[in-house]
């Protein structure tokens, strides 16, 4: 994949990412002003309306109401609702008596607070003691304030749009000296201003939130170049080289990869260690199998058969140059041969897995070929403790033994034996730190219904679960 490619996609994500966030934050910025915004003008018409509440004479406003004539205290009640329409942010202040819920005339006006601008200039719109509303409060509205004609003194709030906007209105019922309620005092806020606000506050955070994310990109993209772009760039130009160098068959020894210096202490180096290693391996395959068919070469013709050097031909390519242990070929051949062995019902193995710790440490601090010793190590316990079981690496660091007939009985106190001996190496302090082998170890027993895979992931499971104990006693 080339770099550009690579950088685009990246990016791209990236940026979807950011407007994904810039929205969400957005619209969670729009809802939480609203809300915070509606809740503080609720406090405060509702502070106004307890304000105006406590200067009612509710016997007084009672008569007031049921003659039609206004009291001096009726006046003083208009000043004050006047006063606080002039100085809060209230669009209405009222006092109403709910007589029914459907229309017409099921609201009778008591007081309404009036602006100086109003009375100049709209006087001729005011409503007035003892007026009916006609058909302006439809049923369901009427019920909001027919509702509040309870016992509670405290100031609720309902929506009530209207012709007029989209308002909340704060309400609470006012009372005569028998505790009896006799109307209900009202203060509106509109909501058509609030949400204004809310987008533009919305808007802000939006593009603030954008300008943020931009800049985090810029640096997100230098990240991208410096730890996943360019050493990629370097694993597929070492790789390229070493292409090249196949397609045109060079000579055995030419056969290397440069290795890429990759130093990002991440995934990306240990996929570069790796195949720098395999190329490795690969190589020295390749020098056994020259070297192999040269002395092959050399022998006297007449007395070498076709079927013995078939034979030493299949058994190089079965066999693991570095340590002569069976390949992972070798392996999937012998598993074959046991699969075979369970349908006749003969057979009765177990699997021996181990995976090597510290590999990667050796060979980033002291090469790979003191790596390659400690591989070699390895295998030469794992031969001593099983000396009449198949051994096989089927990985860089990965070793398996399928253990059968005398052995078989054995096999948890050889196992028991390797990882003693193990631990002694690490220990002591006289060996250089590839002498020291440390291997997780796991047992998978056949038992009937499974196949060899089976026994394998059963050795596998027990394998990684010794090796989580290893590191957290580390």
């Amino acid at each position: 994949m080339k770099k550009r490619k690579i950088r685009t996609s990246l990016l791209a994500m990236t940026v979807v990412l950011v407007i994904l966030l810039s929205i969400a934050l957005a619209v969670a910025g729009f809802s939480i002003y609203r809300q915070n915004m509606i809740a503080r003008y609720q406090n405060y018409a509702g502070d106004a309306i307890e304000c105006i509440a406590r200067s009612i004479d509710g016997d007084d406003l009672e008569k007031c109401i049921e003659t039609g004539e206004k009291s001096e205290k009726y006046e003083a009640l208009q000043t004050l609702a006047n006063d606080f329409k002039e100085t809060h942010d209230l669009i209405y202040i009222y006092i109403m008596k709910p007589l029914k819920l459907d229309p017409p005339d099921n609201m009778m006006d008591v007081l309404a607070a009036v602006t100086e601008y109003e009375l100049a200039y709209e006087a001729d719109t005011l409503t007035d003691l003892g007026n009916l509303t006609g058909d302006f409060y439809p049923s369901e509205i009427a019920a909001q304030y027919m509702a509040r004609m309870d016992h509670d003194p405290a100031v609720t709030y309902f929506r009530n749009d209207s012709d007029f906007g989209k308002i909340y209105t704060a309400i609470r019922p006012i009372f005569n000296s028998r505790g009896e309620p006799i109307a209900v005092l009202c203060g509106d806020i509109e909501i058509d201003e609030i949400n204004d606000a809310a987008q533009k506050y919305a808007l802000s955070a939006a593009i603030i939130s954008m300008v943020f994310f931009a800049v985090s990109l810029a640096f997100v993209n230098l990240w991208i170049g410096r730890r996943i772009v360019r050493p990629i760039q370097k694993l597929q130009d070492a790789a390229g080289a070493f292409e090249d160098k196949c397609r045109r068959r060079a000579d055995v020894d030419e056969l290397v990869m440069r290795d890429p210096q990759i130093h990002t202490k991440d995934e990306i180096e240990g996929l570069s260690a790796s195949i720098v290693s395999m190329v490795q391996d690969v190589q020295g395959y390749a020098r056994d199998l020259l070297r192999k068919e040269e002395e092959l070469s050399q022998k006297d013709t007449e007395i070498l058969s076709m079927k013995e050097y078939v034979s030493q031909m299949d058994e190089l390519a079965y066999r693991d140059s570095l340590t002569g242990a069976g390949n992972k070929a070798a392996y999937e051949k012998a598993a074959r041969k046991v699969d075979w062995d369970i349908l006749a019902d003969t057979a009765d193995f177990a699997i021996v897995m181990g995976d090597l710790n510290y590999l990667k440490r050796i060979n980033d601090s002291y090469g790979h070929d003191k790596g390659n010793e400690y591989i070699k190590g390895m295998h030469a316990m794992l031969a001593e403790a099983f000396t009449e079981s198949p051994i096989f690496r089927i990985g860089g660091d990965e070793f398996v033994v399928i253990v059968q007939d005398r052995e078989l009985e054995r096999c948890e106190e050889l196992v028991a034996g390797l990882r003693e001996r193990m631990e002694k190496t690490m220990r002591d302090g006289s060996l250089e730190p590839w002498e020291r082998i440390s291997t997780a170890f796991g047992i998978g027993r056949y038992a009937s219904g499974d196949d060899v895979e089976a026994v394998f992931k059963k050795a596998d499971i027990a394998m990684y679960e010794e090796k989580k104990r290893m590191h957290a006693e580390r």
